[in-house]
């Protein structure tokens, strides 16, 4: 399966369909996923000390070409979604996004890396099953 078809499968209404059912369970359920797919894309930050047995996941961080899409949980309300253009390491634009329009974006990226790359195809696809 091609980029394409994965954006033709609507990928980002299923992801969008999983974080409307469970908001705070989506964050570490797409940790999992992109960790495991596109570990050197993927960044993951968790909270709690040293001595806590759980470590909640607070924020994803996956990095796509010069654009790093992050998904953070501040702890109340909704998730904070942005996009963050980077050029030469240097930081020119930080833009909130809805959910949505997060969520599209990312799985458009994802899912051209996907035709190029086996374990982003088969992490979408883990994901949506």
């Amino acid at each position: 399966m091609t980029g394409e078809e994965f954006s033709e499968v609507g990928v980002a209404g299923a992801l969008a369909q999983i974080y409307a059912k469970d908001m705070r369970g989506f964050l570490p359920l797409l940790a999992i996923a992109l960790e495991g797919a596109m570990p050197e894309e993927t960044q993951v930050e968790r909270r709690g000390g040293f001595f806590q047995r759980e470590k909640p996941v607070r924020k994803v961080s996956v990095t796509l070409g010069d654009q790093t899409y992050t998904l953070e949980d501040l702890g109340r309300g909704p998730l904070s979604a942005q996009r963050v253009k980077v050029v030469r390491g240097i930081t020119l634009k930080t833009e909130p996004m809805p959910i949505e329009d997060w969520l599209t974006e990312l799985s458009d990226g994802i899912a051209a890396r996907a035709g190029r790359n086996e374990r982003a195809f088969f992490a979408l696809k883990n994901l949506l099953d």
